[in-house]
């Protein structure tokens, strides 16, 4: 990554990948709020219909903004291309089929000069075509944060009622990126902000929340990643899990107080794999639950009340009747 000082406090941080239909909402909702201390870094993944120009003409009409053309190489990669030339102190990114609201950027700016810390947690609405919004319920508090030591600010994020772990709708300190070496995985897994965050969060040595609205995360758009599960999902989480193991524990034993309570983060998503387990083809069920009995123990670090609820399920009806029942749950509650 570049380190420059040229007095930007903060970059938004785009990968695009056809979205054509929306990015204009997406860059607009970002640009009308900006001052001179922003940049937009578009980042063009080989889109195939008129992104690529979009982008393009915005950057020809606004100097705040910067294009990077690149080839195809997955939402990992064109993060990463954006993170090389981002000047912000802080950097943020944006999926481009989302938005902002409105009168956030005012608010983080002042944040950044009077206070910041090296990661910063933001509030998040989603949204559907029909226009029904709520928020996405990640419950997190500002007051159960600011000010708090390390291990407390951890403990909290570990019992919230879903791990945080998406990339958008947060604040990172650029400096503490580049100290720690923190970048997205450069294969073109699914899921893939999970470990960025994971060791967001563990190497963080200071971590806030603002309580005011300022993602606004698009649900049920065509060709939405999110909307497209499939079994290479499950197995994609099979590759978090591993490194998240291979970072906390020796021996199935977290390494220190903070890996421990990281682990809960991991317990969450694999109650999330179990879940998975009801989108495997039928001829690869026999090895997917192989590997789900193969992680059970990681449930006794759960941290949150669904991990806890699919320990106590699955230790009194096995793995495969808690897939089934968390099938069943996520067809009533899911919007």
């Amino acid at each position: 990554m570049e380190n420059k000082n040229n007095g930007i406090l903060l970059s938004f941080i785009l990968p695009i990948y056809n979205v054509e239909d929306c990015l204009g909402e997406c860059i607009e909702s970002i640009l009308v709020q900006i001052t001179e201390e922003c940049e937009i870094i578009l980042v063009d993944d080989g889109a195939t219909d008129s992104s690529g120009e979009i982008c393009d003409r915005y950057s020809e009409k606004h100097s705040a903004i910067r294009v990077v053309h690149k080839e195809n190489g997955g939402l990992s990669s064109a993060r990463n291309a954006g993170l090389q030339i981002a000047s912000g102190k802080y950097v943020s990114f944006v999926d481009s089929d989302d938005m902002i609201s409105s009168d956030c950027v005012s608010q983080i700016l002042e944040w950044i000069k009077n206070e910041g810390t090296d990661l910063c947690f933001m509030q998040v609405i989603k949204f559907y075509p029909d226009g029904t919004e709520m928020d996405l319920g990640e419950g997190i508090v500002r007051t159960e944060l600011r000010g708090k030591d390390k291990k407390s600010a951890v403990e909290y994020l570990a019992s919230r009622p879903k791990y945080p772990g998406s990339a958008w709708a947060k604040l990172f300190r650029r400096e503490f990126l580049l100290k720690n070496d923190l970048h997205f995985p450069y294969d073109r897994r699914y899921s893939e902000d999970l470990g960025f965050i994971l060791d967001s969060i563990v190497s963080a040595e200071s971590i806030d929340a603002l309580d005011f609205p300022f993602y606004r995360y698009r649900l049920k758009r065509k060709g939405s990643i999110t909307n497209n599960l499939s079994s290479r999902n499950f197995y994609d989480l099979i590759t978090f899990i591993d490194e998240s193991l291979e970072k906390l524990t020796v021996d199935k034993k977290a390494k220190d107080d903070i890996s421990r309570i990281a682990m809960g983060f991991v317990a969450y998503e694999y109650s999330t794999l179990i879940y998975l387990y009801n989108l495997i083809r039928k001829e690869d069920k026999k090895d997917a639950m192989k590997k789900l009995r193969q992680y059970k123990w990681i449930l006794k670090y759960r941290s949150n009340k669904m991990s806890k609820l699919v320990f106590i399920v699955s230790r009194f009806c096995g793995i495969r009747m808690t897939a089934f029942l968390l099938k069943k749950y996520r067809k009533a509650t899911y919007k």
